[in-house]
C-alpha cells in the first residue's frame, strides 16, 4: 500500500502501485490485469501488444462473425423502406444512369442498395444471408466489408461502361454475386466441392440474358470483381504465412 496521491487524479489518494510502471493509482485507474493492477496507459499498452487473432483468410477475428453481414441487410432494407414509403425523387436519386454517372457518380454505388420490388430485394437479401455469414467469419468484418463494397461498385462500373446510357439500374445483385464469385475462388483454392457456384453461376448468367430488365452488366462485373479480390486476399494470406516460416 501507499500513502500517496494517484498520478492520474492528484485529488485522490492512491490505494495501489502500477505493476508495470510502478506508478500510484487510484481505485479508478486501477485495471485488473493477470498479476496485479494497472494504470489506464499500461494496461491500454498491453492488451495492442497482445498479437490479434486471425481468420482462416488473414482477416481480424473478431466476437461476431456476421456484423458486416447484417449491417448490409439492415441498409438494403431501410432504403427500401425509405423508396417505398417517400415520392419517386428517392428512387431517381439512387439509381444507376449511366449518363448520369460523370456528374453524380454516387449512383455507381447507391445502386446497389436500392430495390422496388419486394421480389427483387428478397431474393438478394436471401442470398446475402446464405453466402455473408461464412465469408464474414473466414475473411473477418474489414476484409468482408471491402468484398461486398468493392462488388457492388464494379457492378456499378460494369454497367456504367457496358449499359446502355438511358438505362436504369439498381439492386444488390452485382454485389450478391460478388460473393459468388469470392466463395467459388475460395473454395477452388481449398479443394472444396464447387458444382452448386457452378450450378448457381450458370443458372444466373441464362436468366440474364434470357429475362428482360435483367442487367448482365452488373452480375458480369461484381462476379469479376468478387473472384479478383478474393484471389488478392488469398494471396496476401499466403505470404503471411510464407513470412511466419521464416
Amino acid at each position: 500500500m501507499t500513502d500517496t496521491v494517484c498520478y492520474r487524479h492528484p485529488d485522490r489518494p492512491a490505494g495501489v502501485r502500477c505493476q508495470r510502471c510502478d506508478r500510484p493509482i487510484c481505485p479508478a485507474c486501477m485495471n485488473s490485469a493477470a498479476v496485479g493492477f494497472q494504470c489506464p496507459s499500461c494496461f491500454t499498452e498491453g492488451v495492442r501488444s497482445v498479437p490479434r487473432t486471425r481468420t482462416s483468410l488473414g482477416g481480424v477475428q473478431r466476437g461476431n462473425p456476421q456484423i458486416v453481414t447484417i449491417s448490409m441487410l439492415a441498409l438494403n432494407v431501410l432504403v427500401f423502406i425509405a423508396v417505398r414509403t417517400g415520392s419517386q425523387r428517392v428512387v431517381n436519386d439512387l439509381v444507376l444512369v449511366p449518363v448520369l454517372v460523370d456528374t453524380e457518380p454516387w449512383r455507381l454505388l447507391t445502386s446497389a442498395f436500392t430495390h422496388v420490388q419486394i421480389f427483387h430485394i428478397f431474393s438478394n437479401l436471401f442470398m446475402l444471408w446464405q453466402l455473408g455469414p461464412p465469408l464474414e467469419q473466414m475473411l473477418g468484418r474489414l476484409r468482408f466489408a471491402v468484398l461486398y463494397l468493392l462488388s457492388a461498385l464494379g457492378g456499378g462500373v460494369a454497367v456504367w461502361i457496358l449499359g446502355a446510357p438511358g438505362s436504369a439500374t439498381l439492386g444488390a445483385s452485382g454485389a450478391v454475386l460478388g460473393l459468388v464469385g469470392a466463395l467459388l475462388v475460395i473454395s477452388k483454392a481449398r479443394g472444396l466441392d464447387i458444382t452448386w457456384i457452378l450450378m448457381y453461376v450458370a443458372v444466373t448468367a441464362v436468366l440474364s440474358f434470357a429475362i428482360p430488365n435483367i442487367s448482365w452488366e452488373g452480375h458480369l462485373g461484381g462476379f469479376v470483381v468478387g473472384a479478383a479480390v478474393a484471389w488478392l486476399f488469398l494471396q496476401d494470406t499466403k505470404r503471411r504465412q510464407n513470412k511466419a516460416r521464416v
